[in-house]
């Protein structure tokens, strides 16, 4: 078994064709490949919001699925869109769930995306979490789930602090204000409702770049677990990131910018272990409230270098 991680491109890969298609790369993890192999093209529907930035792997098929971001280009929300099967071997198949209730809109811009488990159902059963996030005016992020079924159902987790407001509900608000986040990683190899992270490896938002811990039932978010160089310097980039956990052998977590950049993620065990939305010891790695972030390499994506076309999504498969 080798470990792959996916991405997808944010631009239209041929614009003389109706529609929009979006080209699905793959290269490996272990040792990183900076030389990636194109799985496929996804074709899209040509709305406002077709770009596909959250991707996440489903622990119990092994295939990877994505999820559309809430806006494009203009602040009107759009319509949800989940594609499964864009691993190897492709076979896109495409749905729209359900807004549940049905004036729910999600909130922001940017937006990432894992499986994980479902912890408001005695079962658990498996679904696609969507942390969708802005990083300007209003700053924040809220957490959605996608059921399975076909074409399934999106609501809103939000049951800690205040009731909802209809504007956290219908995505003028959000549920956690002042913290930004766009990837998504979950936990499948040691599960618990709080061990998710997301990350913001922006720095337009003011606070640098940063994890947070995710309780998965409540739809909240940690106080920041604050990113450093190996050097012990706060790290300081300011681009679009995608999150993924391998899940598989020894635990390790990746991030992957919207350039290529490809970065793992140490010291964030003890955060990732303490109890509830705690941010571990301060006798811990790293400290209480702090990880590493290591660059590996930069995977070679067409017209990534240049920012013509933006890669933010990013899962890993073992295949």
């Amino acid at each position: 078994m080798v470990l792959y991680g996916y991405t997808i491109g944010d631009q239209d890969i041929n614009p003389s064709q109706g529609g929009e298609q979006f080209a699905v790369y793959r290269f490996p993890i272990s040792p990183l490949g900076t030389t990636p192999l194109k799985v496929g093209e996804i074709n899209a529907a040509d709305i406002n919001n077709a770009d596909l930035e959250g991707l996440g792997t489903n622990p119990i098929t092994g295939r990877a699925s994505t999820v559309n971001e809430a806006r494009g280009s203009s602040s009107t929300p759009g319509p949800v869109i989940r594609v499964n099967n864009v691993d190897q071997p492709f076979a896109p198949a495409s749905a729209s769930p359900t807004p549940t209730p049905s004036d729910l809109r999600r909130f922001g811009f940017d937006s990432g995306a894992d499986f994980g488990r479902d912890y408001s159902v005695a079962a658990q059963p498996i679904v696609l979490y969507n942390i969708s996030g802005d990083g300007e005016t209003p700053v924040g992020s809220s957490l959605y789930k996608i059921t399975t079924a076909n074409p399934g159902t999106i609501s809103l987790v939000d049951t800690f602090g205040p009731a909802t407001t209809a504007a956290q509900r219908q995505g003028t608000q959000p549920t956690n204000a002042g913290k930004f986040a766009d990837g998504l990683a979950i936990d499948n190899l040691n599960p618990g409702r709080t061990r998710a992270l997301a990350s913001d490896f922006t720095s337009g938002d003011g606070d640098g770049n940063q994890l947070y811990k995710v309780d998965l039932l409540t739809g909240e978010l940690s106080a920041p677990i604050t990113l450093r160089t190996p050097s012990g310097q706060a790290l300081n980039v300011d681009l679009d990131s995608g999150l993924a956990f391998t899940n598989s052998g020894s635990q390790r977590l990746l991030a992957l910018l919207e350039t290529g950049a490809v970065y793992e993620i140490t010291g964030y065990q003890d955060e990732l272990a303490a109890s509830g939305l705690g941010l571990g010891s301060t006798t811990g790695s790293n400290g209480a409230g702090f990880a590493t972030a290591t660059l590996l390499g930069t995977v070679n994506l067409p017209s990534a270098s240049t920012g013509v076309i933006d890669y933010e999504g990013f899962t890993i498969v073992n295949e």
